[in-house]
């Protein structure tokens, strides 16, 4: 296989993939996020690796990307980036809870948690999306392959139909803007 050969397979299963995203999930998940915000909630993000730049990524756009001058703010969190508190509880609880032991803190029933995990397998993701679950706290799962435990968790799911890594977190910033997109047209119909 040449490199070549491998960017055209990579492009043709990105595309196919792209072109099997439903906007009905997507809108459906900005109302979510929306009435979170009009309830004074916060949005909660979090992943592992790849996922957790995704996290970050998806905080930065729709905290900041997704208002008008008049409209209260969005806000939203990702869990991902306060490393001394997430290091301090893996090494001295457990990686499996460095989000659930966050959301502790902070988690009100007015909120909304954004999961992220290409598997929907990661132990620490799929607490925490448990853990919002016994808040009473919606949960969006950002998965790919068959979804895994996240999916079946989920209030709501953004589910890349995908077995390849890459393209499953290409997908999940698509995602991501696409949600900033709907949000801001949301915010300018009201």
């Amino acid at each position: 296989m040449t490199p070549e050969t491998e960017i055209n397979r990579y492009l043709a299963l990105l595309t196919s993939t792209l072109e099997a995203i439903q906007p009905q999930e997507v809108i459906a998940v900005a109302h979510t996020l929306r009435q979170v915000c009009q309830s004074g909630g916060t949005v909660w993000v979090c992943g592992n690796g790849g996922s957790a730049s995704t996290a970050s990524h998806m905080a930065c756009d729709l905290s900041k990307n997704v208002t008008n001058a008049t409209d209260r703010r969005l806000r939203v969190v990702s869990l991902t980036d306060n490393m001394a508190h997430f290091s301090a509880i893996a090494n001295d609880l457990d990686y499996a809870q460095v989000f659930v032991e966050q959301l502790r803190n902070v988690m009100t029933p007015k909120d909304a948690l954004v999961a992220i995990s290409a598997s929907g397998n990661s132990p620490n993701v799929v607490n925490a999306a448990r853990f919002a679950i016994e808040q009473g706290v919606p949960v969006v799962g950002m998965t790919g392959f068959s979804g895994g435990d996240l999916r079946t968790l989920s209030s709501h799911s953004l589910h890349v139909n995908c077995d390849d890594y890459g393209p499953v977190e290409d997908l999940h910033l698509v995602l991501n803007h696409l949600l900033v997109v709907s949000l801001r047209l949301i915010v300018s119909e009201n």
